[in-house]
């Protein structure tokens, strides 16, 4: 009877065991689909911004080595009065973006209209109806940015935001 009571503890402790193992994979196996979810939403997020920049920006000169980075870009409105801040990262120096910027907006028809060069470059062109500024800076050093220039491309239209002064009091 002793011997019964035993093996019926020791088979009560396995069970228990094995259930609470069967709960850790349960639990592993459905944080690895809302995972595997999450990251496809983000990607597909990625891939929605990715064709907006290219629609938004089919005509104003990118470097080719540049890289978007998403997360720091943001477009707003639709249609032609559209604005946006678009930020790459690129191994060019900042010099070579300088003369990068100048020819090749031109000959898209880019007209610059303004610069301002010191340790950071602004440059302005106008086309049309839309505004562009470009910023070029110099990352600081560190780990995972050695040797990087960062670009910030504003582009907007003077009419993208409407003066509305019936709105605020002065």
């Amino acid at each position: 009877m002793v011997n019964l009571l035993k093996h019926g503890i020791l088979f009560l402790i396995m069970g228990m065991v094995m259930m609470s193992r069967l709960k850790t994979i349960f639990f592993c196996f459905l944080g690895i689909i809302f995972f595997t979810g999450c990251s496809e939403n983000i990607e597909e997020g990625k891939n929605q911004t990715q064709i907006l920049i290219e629609y938004a920006l089919y005509d104003f000169p990118l470097p080719n080595d540049s890289k978007i980075q998403m997360e720091n870009t943001v477009i707003l409105g639709s249609g032609s009065a559209w604005t946006g801040r678009i930020l790459l990262l690129t191994k060019s120096k900042p010099a070579e973006l300088l003369k990068y910027f100048t020819e090749n907006a031109k000959s898209s028809e880019w007209i610059l209209t303004s610069s301002s060069i010191s340790e950071q470059i602004f440059l302005v062109f106008n086309k049309e109806d839309r505004i562009a500024t470009v910023k070029i800076s110099k990352l600081k050093k560190g780990i995972l940015s050695s040797g990087q220039t960062k670009i910030e491309i504003v582009i907007n239209h003077p009419n993208a935001v409407q003066n509305n002064s019936g709105s605020i009091d002065n």
